[in-house]
């Protein structure tokens, strides 16, 4: 037997020891009874993917403060945010911070991926990813905004760029904090611009996990824009807060 057959039978083999399976319900993925060739290659089967708590393409626009304030530089500055913070969706990006599973997190970029408007008033120069700290990245062993990032990238054929922005201090998880001032005392300061780094003109995607009170993704925004960026648009997985009136305004004019 040659070399092809033998690798052709190696392949039967292992296909069928190690089929693949949906990452969700675990079940095989048999291609044309629960899955097709685009969530195949998700690794996910079609019910499960039908479960995702998707926003409507209206409601996935929010300005990025929960509690804004008058005097803040960037009032201007919005987030795109595709999903629910639901299940599965909570569990999946649970599973990429917290317990080292990063395919969850490649599964959800690429959705980003697939679903991130392609109308939009600039062309994005770059995919920035929220930085971790020195130590929080050791300990994890990747930043999950980057591997969500990933997917963004890849579908819109824009660099991701994770050395643009670094966290200065290892700030508290944000989550230990209910209060918004709370949270933005926490970053305030947090972040600086890499070295040798001119951003002068860029029209960036600033991606993270979850919108919840804005603070993270405000403060890294409200760096990039010192440092000469022309537009700063973030760009999360999910949030559990619902659209306001000054979100619908402020969309008019991205």
């Amino acid at each position: 037997m040659d070399k092809a057959c033998l690798y052709g039978a190696a392949k039967k083999v292992i296909r069928y020891l190690f089929p693949n399976v949906c990452m969700i319900c675990r079940r095989v993925l048999v291609s044309g009874v629960n899955c097709s060739s685009s969530t195949r290659s998700l690794q996910i089967c079609t019910h499960c993917l039908s479960q995702f708590p998707l926003r409507r393409s209206s409601e996935r626009w929010f300005s990025c403060l929960s509690d804004p304030y008058e005097s803040d530089p960037i009032p201007q500055f919005q987030v795109w945010a595709l999903f629910h913070y639901e299940m599965p969706v909570t569990m999946l990006l649970r599973q990429l911070k917290f317990h080292s599973r990063r395919y969850c997190g490649t599964l959800v970029g690429e959705l980003m991926g697939q679903e991130f408007p392609g109308d939009l008033p600039v062309k994005p120069d770059a995919v920035v990813p929220v930085p971790l700290s020195d130590q929080r990245l050791r300990k994890r062993g990747y930043n999950q905004a980057e591997v969500l990032g990933m997917g963004l990238s890849a579908s819109l054929g824009v660099p991701i760029l994770p050395e643009v922005l670094r966290r200065t201090r290892n700030t508290k998880q944000q989550s230990r904090y209910s209060e918004p001032e709370m949270r933005q005392k926490n970053v305030r300061g947090a972040f600086a611009l890499g070295k040798d780094w001119d951003i002068s003109g860029w029209n960036i995607l600033l991606v993270d996990d979850i919108l919840t009170t804005g603070a993270t993704l405000h403060e890294a925004a409200k760096l990039l824009y010192e440092h000469g960026a022309a537009c700063v648009i973030g760009v999360v997985a999910a949030t559990h807060r619902e659209l306001e009136e000054t979100d619908s305004v402020k969309r008019l004019y991205l």
